[in-house]
């Protein structure tokens, strides 16, 4: 006989949302989350989909018994494996195409979480929005993880930097943020968002299409992307530490020290907890707005080159 369901503390704003957890469809995910718990989470407005609030996580998972996220109905709790989000459905979701991992379903009326997200929207880039995320009546310390053996390598050199960025901002996000100029901080901020989200979501293709791509073509992929990366992410946008991790990254994507899919999946985490960082710090609601009023005030305005 089935007992209670694990519940998820989702504490936000001193409040204690649960969470009635479900391992019956993606059990391998479900195992990753607790593992990950307890945790302090930013939290990031939806940008295309609309109607949810997430968070990213720090490990990569496959999609397990897929579920279309149009399915969601309000209160979902899913796992989005192309971009290591974790998210919250409020209302009906008004346009993506992703597969996701159903995790779970919020307790209660989400009216509560409809107002946050307004709010998390509309103040996102002006604050960081952020969550405490643990199961109900666990420890309150995370069981540490197991160290990988480190030797040194370029790889080394990848892990430890996944490692700290995951643990705080690094200093090349406040480094870009501090500069001005004509169109920066923002031209710089936006493009590299999205040369690292790009990036990001590239190696995960990569490492999930498994046997799909031979290791020397996905290989020689990683490392085109990653350099193409470089030029923007160094070279336009001067986040010279984070340059500097994905050279090494292109260096152990080709030095056999380790294999491909643990290379891989460093270079997922890295890029995608940069790409996070950045967002923060674009406020996606009144760019929106903004670009809202040009088009309705030009609409019927003649255009000129």
């Amino acid at each position: 006989m089935g007992g209670e369901p694990d519940i998820l503390v989702f504490k936000v704003e001193g409040i204690e949302r649960e969470i009635l957890l479900d391992g019956s469809k993606c059990p391998a995910t479900l195992a990753k989350v607790k593992a990950a718990l307890p945790a302090a989470v930013d939290i990031h407005c939806a940008k295309i989909a609309g109607s949810h609030i997430m968070w990213p996580v720090p490990f990569v998972e496959a999609v397990e018994n897929a579920s279309d996220v149009l399915d969601m109905p309000a209160g979902s709790f899913f796992f989005w494996p192309e971009r290591q989000y974790l998210e919250i459905t409020y209302d009906a979701l008004q346009a993506e195409t992703a597969a996701v991992n159903y995790l779970g379903r919020l307790r209660g009326d989400v009216a509560w979480l409809r107002d946050y997200a307004d709010r998390q929207r509309q103040g996102q880039g002006t604050a960081v929005f952020t969550a405490e995320v643990y199961l109900k009546d666990a420890p309150a310390d995370a069981a540490p993880g197991p160290d990988e053996a480190d030797d040194g390598g370029a790889l080394a050199g990848v892990r430890a930097a996944r490692r700290a960025v995951w643990a705080a901002q690094p200093s090349d996000v406040a480094g870009l943020l501090g500069r001005r100029g004509l169109n920066i901080p923002f031209g710089p901020l936006s493009m590299a968002e999205g040369e690292l989200r790009k990036l990001h979501e590239l190696l995960w293709r990569l490492w999930n299409a498994g046997g799909e791509i031979i290791d020397t073509e996905k290989m020689a992929i990683a490392r085109f992307a990653t350099h193409a990366a470089i030029t923007r992410v160094g070279g336009f946008c001067h986040m010279g530490e984070t340059a500097a991790v994905l050279e090494k990254l292109i260096v152990a994507l080709g030095d056999g020290t380790a294999s491909l899919d643990d290379v891989l999946v460093e270079g997922i985490l890295y890029s995608g907890r940069m790409a996070a960082w950045l967002d923060l710090y674009i406020q996606w609601w009144p760019i929106n707005e903004l670009t809202l009023k040009t088009l309705e005030a030009t609409d019927n305005a003649p255009r000129k080159a």
